[in-house]
């Protein structure tokens, strides 16, 4: 079974979702599915069935929302949904797992036109997700891990919502996020810096593993954003608020990836095939102390090291 609650619009004809942004969030159930995943069977329901099922599947504790990158297909954000609950629950998570499905065209030549779409439909992220998920009772706790351009729409949702959008007018807050191959700014980062100030207002921990390895970020950063570098690729700047941690994974993708596979898009997706990243994810949720983790280790340049 896969949860999910999409902002692609819906072609009713042809069951089908589209690439084009909705004008109504759908709260997906994907009940069954082949082995290879090629062929998935579902229905859109509505949000009181929804949140019911996504208490059924562990969400009375905790709940993590996955939010994808640009150029991803639909079926390849349900093939990584899948394998981030597998693997989380093979180390020890036993809260639910959900996504928030944007429309991205799946095509690495629309990157703007995905940028644009995302910015669009960020606030659903939070308005017809996060927060009706806190409503719940008893209130899980709420974590999101974001890839690629998912951190701009966590980073944009969270800025659209004061203190007073919580349910019952109680002040709102996620517990972990976390981004892998962040593609935000890096100065958004920066202690007192937008980007900053609103993950320290909306989480308890915020965790960003980045890779100097990562051949798209050193794209987008070089080009298409005129020199400014992405979080996902350098980290963030030094000056950082408590409870902000920066993991550097260039060890761990060595290991991980062979190096006649060290191949673009590898760099940056290779994080779904990770068993050492999922066992330092699992520790995150679960709220261990970053420092004395035993999936990290110190670095001569002051951030905890992914190495397992």
């Amino acid at each position: 079974m896969a949860l999910f609650f999409s902002r692609r619009t819906y072609n009713a004809q042809k069951k089908k979702f589209t690439l084009k942004p909705a004008a109504r969030t759908r709260y997906v159930h994907i009940t069954q599915q082949s082995p290879g995943g090629k062929i998935r069977k579902g229905s859109i329901v509505k949000q009181a069935k929804w949140l019911d099922l996504v208490r059924q599947e562990g969400g009375d504790s905790a709940v993590l929302i996955y939010v994808h990158g640009f150029n991803t297909s639909q079926k390849d954000m349900l093939d990584r949904l899948g394998k981030i609950e597998g693997n989380l629950r093979a180390n020890g998570y036993q809260g639910a797992v959900v996504a928030f499905d944007w429309p991205s065209d799946g095509s690495v030549h629309t990157y703007d036109s995905d940028r644009s779409d995302a910015k669009a439909v960020a606030p659903h992220l939070v308005g017809d997700g996060l927060l009706p998920l806190l409503g719940m009772s008893p209130r899980p706790k709420i974590h999101l891990i974001a890839h690629s351009m998912g951190a701009l729409v966590i980073l944009r949702a969270f800025s659209d919502f004061g203190d007073s959008a919580g349910p019952g007018n109680k002040i709102w807050s996620a517990d972990q996020v976390m981004f892998a191959s962040g593609d935000i700014d890096s100065e958004w980062l920066e202690k007192g810096a937008w980007g900053d100030l609103v993950l320290k207002k909306r989480c308890k921990r915020f965790t960003n593993y980045y890779s100097r390895k990562d051949k798209v970020l050193a794209l987008a950063g070089g080009i298409v954003h005129g020199g400014r570098q992405r979080a996902g690729r350098v980290g963030m700047p030094k000056l950082t608020s408590k409870g902000h941690w920066d993991i550097y994974c260039d060890d761990q993708y060595k290991r991980d990836v062979p190096k006649n596979q060290r191949k673009m898009m590898k760099s940056h997706r290779w994080w779904f095939d990770s068993d050492g990243f999922y066992k330092d994810l699992a520790l995150t949720i679960e709220g261990q102390p970053a420092k004395t983790m035993p999936t990290r280790h110190k670095t001569n340049i002051g951030d905890l090291a992914l190495l397992v």
